[in-house]
């Protein structure tokens, strides 16, 4: 009779260590399901301009996010565009806000995928320009003039990752049969597109290359007067910046994010207002935006073409 009740008694201990077991896994799932991969989420901005004043002027978006989000976020100071890149392939980084090429550069290096981008507000990305600037005191007025005169010139690119300010222009360098790399008497980086327009300004460089958008601020602040520091091309459309996450985050926790952008003109208008300038809204985009940008590059030879 005590084997019996033996028997029993250590069949109901097992029962209830396995529903002990299976309820932990329940709560576990659960509790991963619920809770985001990360702890804090770390987040850099390209530093097209002054960091620290772009650091400045995204502090209530950060503030925003973290709210939204439930989830501390940092920022990453970043020096350059490649160390964006770098800092996400090295895994230091989870979210970044990329110029189109920086992007793609990510995507090939850091598993990068693209959420977001500005745009209107029925869901329509925006688009950007580059330009070539010039002083009026280089006697320079079309890119006739650059051809002929190119081997006495200096060009003031902004950074090797920049889209605007080194792809897109130097692409159309090439178009035209100018050999950056050899035409030129000087070629150089500025760093940022606002040093890079202040080079032209200063007559450190007779050529520089930005944005539209940010030669016409400039103009309209009095930072240079628009008769002096001539536009004197200027590029087909180019798709507007992406934030981007590494890829091997959560996917719950990236449709967050994502939402989180989506929701801003609408919940914190004032917010994204102040941080977005020209647009109406976050749109969602997928790697595909960026193809025209892709192809520039593959045809530079600065990124690879895809083995078929």
């Amino acid at each position: 009779m005590r084997t019996g009740k033996n028997k029993k008694l250590m069949t109901a201990l097992v029962g209830v260590a396995l529903l002990i077991v299976v309820s932990w896994l329940v709560i576990g799932h659960a509790r991963q399901a619920s809770e985001p991969e990360v702890q804090v989420l770390r987040l850099a901005l390209i530093p097209a301009d002054d960091i620290d004043t772009m650091i400045n002027r995204f502090e209530p978006v950060r503030q925003y996010l973290e709210t939204e989000l439930g989830i501390p976020i940092e920022i990453f100071r970043a020096t350059s565009y490649t160390a964006v890149v770098e800092a996400m392939r090295a895994e230091k980084i989870e979210v970044a806000m990329f110029g189109p090429l920086a992007y793609v550069l990510a995507a090939e290096r850091a598993n990068a995928r693209p959420i977001v981008t500005t745009g209107s507000a029925d869901g329509q990305p925006g688009v950007y320009f580059s330009v070539l600037l010039t002083n009026r005191d280089t006697g320079i007025q079309n890119i006739d003039d650059v051809k002929a005169r190119a081997s006495e010139l200096t060009l003031a690119f902004v950074d090797p990752a920049s889209t605007s300010g080194y792809l897109v222009p130097k692409g159309f360098f090439k178009s035209i049969g100018i050999d950056v790399d050899k035409a030129f008497e000087e070629v150089v980086f500025a760093g940022g597109h606002d040093a890079a327009l202040l080079a032209v300004h200063a007559r450190t460089a007779d050529l520089s290359t930005t944005t539209a958008a940010r030669h016409q601020r400039a103009v309209e602040a009095g930072i240079i007067d628009g008769n002096d520091v001539r536009i004197i091309w200027k590029s087909d459309p180019i798709p507007n910046s992406p934030f981007a996450v590494r890829g091997d985050l959560d996917e719950a926790l990236i449709r967050r994010i994502q939402q989180a952008f989506l929701d801003m003109h609408v919940k914190a208008p004032a917010v994204f207002a102040e941080w977005v300038r020209g647009e109406e809204a976050y749109v969602a985009v997928t790697t595909e935006n960026y193809d025209f940008v892709r192809q520039v590059a593959i045809g530079l030879g600065i990124i690879e073409a895809p083995r078929r």
